[in-house]
């Protein structure tokens, strides 16, 4: 009966010690960090929808360059425009200045016929990124955003 309780005790403190660390959150293992692209850039980039729409009059495969702010320059060349429906236009552009990451833009109709922007600049190889926000009906920025925030990592 003596071994059975300690039999069971040891079984318990197992169970319950391998159970803590499977709870641990990734970083408090020793998974490697992942780098910062775009840390020597401010937490916020002003631009205007015109230097926005000059991206949607560039075919697949021609090079842009547009510089934000006197702060960025988005440069690279286009790998898709694509217009969904009557209400969206999508580019992609890789920017080669940034280890060829996608820049994802697309030009919104809305219910009020009026032009709206969403983009996003990131790669979940990178630890930040830029996320697209409409200040007013003609300035947008971009906000400088953590990718382990919004896209939380699954080690299986």
């Amino acid at each position: 009966m003596k071994n059975l309780a300690t039999t069971a005790l040891t079984v318990l403190l197992t169970f319950t010690a391998v159970t803590s660390f499977a709870q641990q959150r990734p970083e408090n293992r020793s998974s490697p960090a992942k780098p910062y692209l775009f840390s020597q850039y401010p937490k916020a980039i002003n631009c205007t929808a015109s230097q926005l729409n000059s991206f949607f009059s560039s075919r697949q495969g021609e090079k842009v360059n547009v510089s934000f702010d006197n702060t960025i320059n988005l440069g690279g060349n286009i790998i898709s425009n694509i217009s969904k429906y009557s209400n969206l236009q999508t580019v992609v552009v890789k920017l080669s200045q940034f280890n060829n990451i996608s820049f994802t833009l697309s030009k919104i109709i809305d219910e009020d016929n009026q032009l709206v922007y969403a983009g996003h600049l990131f790669n979940p190889a990178y630890a930040d990124g830029y996320e697209l926000k409409k200040m007013d009906r003609e300035n947008y920025q971009f906000i400088k955003i953590e990718m382990e925030k919004i896209l939380p990592t699954c080690n299986q």
